[in-house]
């Protein structure tokens, strides 16, 4: 049982979760012209989202906004250490925008077109989004980021990301790394039983991301085992530190695939391509999130397993219909999507 109670939240919660859209609903959506994917979207999520700009925005910021006030109306309800980790967890999104400042510096683009990449999360914004375009280098913007509340991960990220030789998509994975490694130690400070159902729910999240970057590290940017392990959060569901550094010391991916432990082991068996990995241990995540949404009966595990899915539907949405407003090939959105056959 949850150590947490709410007539109003478990009332506002169901009614949130019935209007998300399963994933082979989603998957289907993408041999639909954008007119008829949007109306879809619309019937299933009792929303108004309109392709041309209503209220000047894009249909994708209208899909965040829309989300980002579900979320505000869910945490209402609490207080405490339970508010600051729903809060905290709530950053991933602005990770996003973390990543393009980085990332957009690093590369010297134009501020305006850095702004353009950047997404308005409203209230739970933290980023000092104009300093940071003002600073006149990327070592600047670095500095000043560590006078926010992202000061931790932008100092571990920045380490190795010099140590690394500069590689972006290390910079990008090791400030993934540093949130859920966050995210995690907030569960210490929460009641017991509410601390236990979210470990099930998120350590099969940090068992995805994980694997897979253990995958990448080793096997596309052949870092040594050592190099590979420091770089993980070595928490998770069924894949701990003992684990992941048995992992790290095999030869090949297909090496590591047979010592998985199961389900993990039958998930990827006949997989070959890291990118179909990713997507077959994200679904499996997500359906640990969906069961405890529905069959939980932990109140704060399952308002965490809804914002877990919400942020993968509106994830897949924005994509989905950039890609379909961009003229890309369906196989090629799918490949993109992790959905491909």
């Amino acid at each position: 049982m949850s150590g947490f109670h709410s007539n109003y939240l478990e009332t506002r919660l169901g009614l949130f979760a019935a209007r998300l859209i399963g994933t082979r609903k989603l998957i289907s959506f993408i041999d639909l012209e954008p007119e008829r994917l949007l109306a879809e979207v619309n019937r299933l999520s009792a929303q108004d989202y309109t392709l041309d700009g209503a209220n000047s925005q894009s249909v994708e910021a209208q899909l965040t906004d829309s989300a980002l006030a579900d979320f505000q109306v869910l945490l209402r309800p609490f207080s405490g250490s339970e508010r600051r980790f729903f809060y905290f967890a709530i950053r991933w999104f602005e990770l996003v925008n973390l990543k393009v400042l980085i990332r957009g510096k690093f590369s010297g683009i134009d501020n305006a077109v850095i702004r353009q990449h950047l997404v308005d999360i409203g209230g739970f914004a933290d980023l000092p989004i104009d300093k940071l375009l003002e600073a006149d280098d990327p070592y600047e913007m670095l500095r000043l980021l560590e006078t926010t509340a992202y000061a931790g991960i932008v100092r571990h990220s920045r380490r190795v990301y010099e140590e690394q030789g500069n590689d972006l998509f290390l910079l990008d994975a090791t400030i993934d790394r540093s949130f859920f490694i966050g995210l995690y130690q907030r569960l210490d400070y929460l009641r017991k039983q509410d601390g236990a159902a979210l470990r099930k729910v998120l350590g099969s999240l940090l068992d995805r991301f994980n694997l897979i970057w253990l995958l990448r590290y080793r096997f596309s940017y052949g870092l040594s085992a050592a190099k590979s392990f420091y770089l993980l959060s070595a928490i998770g569901k069924r894949l701990h530190s003992t684990e992941l550094m048995q992992l790290a010391l095999l030869d090949s991916i297909e090496e590591v695939i047979a010592e998985l432990p199961e389900p993990y082991q039958t998930l990827l068996s006949n997989l070959r391509q890291i990118p179909d990995m990713e997507a077959a241990m994200e679904f499996y995540a997500l359906s640990i999130a969906a069961q405890t949404l529905r069959r939980g009966d932990n109140l704060v595990a399952r308002v965490f397993s809804y914002i877990l899915l919400r942020e993968a539907e509106l994830r897949f949405l924005q994509a989905l219909i950039k890609g379909k407003q961009l003229g890309l090939d369906d196989e090629l959105i799918k490949r993109g999507l992790g959905a491909a056959a």
